[in-house]
């Protein structure tokens, strides 16, 4: 099969021909229709993410069809790929905190991933959706719109009313945007991209400030936001979104880089009972969700642009230059 193969760190990924995988045991498999290419995926290929094999097949947003009949799941049958295999058995299993399973590999990470022709994947870990959603909708859905819906939804609790600060206005951010607005929440952004800012309040947005401007958004919320998402990953958005949260609100923080440390005033951590949690992904119920929120139409994930495997190195690229509005997706 044709696949898109990372050989070696920040080298491009060489598209070549590999095996087709065969299915083993209680696993499916799937012919991949569209894969979403986000800046974890520049993590993975540029080595910012330690402890992956190689070689390996990048791609952990990845939609297609099944193509024999497994349990439940029927041939022709379209679904969306749960990103994590955890076990089902470990206490974080047995909590719906599937994202931290010690033993659960991801698709794109610790094993190959949806940049080929075919994926093999196990039928509980494959979500189906109507013929109506289109396959490079559904793909991103795994990522760029599960991981914020976890955040706001799960981690952070926004209720209908509450005012939300995202900061990062990227593919999560923006995605963050809609899923804040669904739940009836009010909704400002901090980002440094005049692009992204216009394209946050085109989405839903209130107000749409630089990190400059920030200060602004103390009137707007009044005695501070009830959640702030973190989504850019900086220590500096991270510092921002503490000044701006209010007493007992939450600061969630699903943006991440490798080996940087955030800074928390201790004092104002416990005196002014603010709770700040991590956010990783999305269990599967919240895929689940998620998914169901994008085909009833509440969602819509942000496609900038499609192309074919043959494009996955200029993709990768453009992602890492950052400026893309949403996701790249391949279509196979």
């Amino acid at each position: 099969m044709h696949a898109a193969v990372l050989q070696a760190h920040d080298r491009p990924v060489v598209l070549t021909d590999v095996p087709k995988p065969v299915p083993g045991a209680g696993e499916v498999l799937i012919r991949v229709r569209a894969v979403g290419i986000c800046g974890t995926d520049v993590k993975v290929t540029t080595g910012l993410i330690p402890n992956l094999p190689l070689p390996l097949i990048p791609g952990h947003e990845v939609a297609g069809e099944v193509l024999e009949d497994v349990g439940d799941l029927r041939a022709g049958q379209r679904v969306a790929a749960y990103i994590f295999q955890p076990c089902g058995v470990c206490q974080w299993c047995r909590r719906g905190q599937q994202t931290i399973c010690a033993t659960s590999p991801r698709i794109g990470f610790e094993r190959d991933g949806g940049l080929a022709e075919y994926l093999v994947m196990r039928p509980q870990d494959l979500l189906p959706f109507s013929d109506e959603l289109d396959f490079a909708q559904a793909a991103v859905t795994m990522d760029a719109v599960l991981t914020p819906w976890h955040a706001l939804r799960t981690q952070g609790d926004v209720q209908e009313g509450d005012t939300v600060v995202i900061v990062g206005a990227g593919g999560l951010g923006l995605h963050a945007v809609q899923i804040a607005k669904a739940l009836g929440a009010r909704v400002a952004v901090i980002d440094v991209d005049e692009g992204r800012r216009e394209f946050a309040v085109k989405l839903g947005a209130e107000l749409a400030v630089g990190p400059e401007e920030a200060p602004e958004l103390r009137v707007w919320t009044g005695e501070g936001a009830d959640v702030v998402l973190e989504a850019s990953g900086a220590p500096a958005g991270f510092a921002v979104g503490m000044d701006l949260v209010r007493p007992g609100g939450t600061v969630v923080v699903c943006g991440y880089k490798p080996g940087s440390d955030l800074p928390a005033d201790s004092m104002r951590l416990a005196l002014s009972e603010i709770t700040v949690v991590g956010s990783r992904s999305g269990s599967l119920a919240d895929a689940r969700d998620a998914l169901r929120a994008v085909e009833e139409g509440r969602i819509a994930p942000l496609i900038a642009d499609t192309g074919s495997l043959a494009d996955v190195p200029d993709f990768l690229e453009r992602t890492r230059r950052g400026g893309v509005l949403g996701r790249t997706v391949v279509r196979l």
